[in-house]
């Protein structure tokens, strides 16, 4: 890695090639997943894929360590009740949730990071909701460091994109990401897509491209380095 390089993966670098980056840039970035069934048509690991690709875009424009993803999500679609899925998820309980997420914030403040970006790729209620009650008790904490914690859809309008379950949304980014892990041939290519039958909940995916996951993708950057260029000031003080 190159001593001009604003941004790295955590996981990937030696402690002097972090330091130079947190001197300036002081932001972790935790993406949040899950393993979790998508239907035929999407990998398991899309909400993972998403966020920790959405995360490593983000840092490269705005700089930081970005983590690695988080692979534990609660409410999961194997546990909907309208729906029969039972294979190919991994499904924690909301009390780790909020016990994993206190403690991973806690150690990123105790390490100096001043602003931390949890995006989770998992949307699934009340689990997301979790991680944004944990984050506000953060802020209520320290006055000194903030705990940004969002979906993508939060800062994306929506006509553009809401939350989906392997729909259009979640799978032209899929798509944008990783097209080889999506087989939309895989769909029916007539008649309804529906959350019973086929664990999409939202737009029908048929018509994803990449491209629509880039359109998406650009939007998110574009409003969360907004936001980003408002927080940084605040609290970091060599900005």
């Amino acid at each position: 890695m190159k001593r001009t390089e604003i941004w790295g993966p955590f996981e990937r670098m030696r402690p002097a090639q972090i330091e130079a980056i947190t001197h300036s840039y002081p932001i972790a970035y935790l993406p949040w997943g899950a393993l979790e069934y998508h239907g035929v048509h999407n990998p398991t690991g899309l909400d993972s894929i998403k966020a920790y690709g959405m995360a490593t875009d983000l840092a490269r424009r705005v700089g930081g360590i970005v983590f690695p993803v988080v692979h534990a999500a609660a409410n999961l679609i194997s546990s909907y009740p309208l729906c029969d899925f039972k294979q190919h998820s991994i499904e924690f309980s909301e009390e780790l949730i909020r016990m994993m997420c206190r403690e991973y914030l806690q150690q990123l403040f105790n390490q100096e990071y001043k602003i931390i970006v949890l995006l989770t790729g998992h949307a699934g209620e009340p689990h997301i909701d979790i991680l944004k009650e944990v984050a506000q008790e953060f802020n209520k904490k320290y006055s000194d460091k903030y705990v940004w914690a969002l979906a993508e859809f939060d800062i994306v309008p929506d006509e553009v994109l809401v939350a989906n379950h392997s729909a259009i949304g979640e799978t032209a980014l899929q798509l944008h990401y990783a097209p080889e892990t999506v087989a939309l041939d895989l769909l029916p290519q007539n008649g309804d897509i529906t959350l019973e039958e086929h664990a999409v909940s939202g737009e029908d995916p048929r018509p994803a491209t990449a491209e629509m996951g880039k359109e998406i993708l650009n939007i998110f950057l574009e409003n969360a380095t907004k936001e980003l260029n408002i927080l940084i000031p605040k609290y970091i003080t060599n900005h």
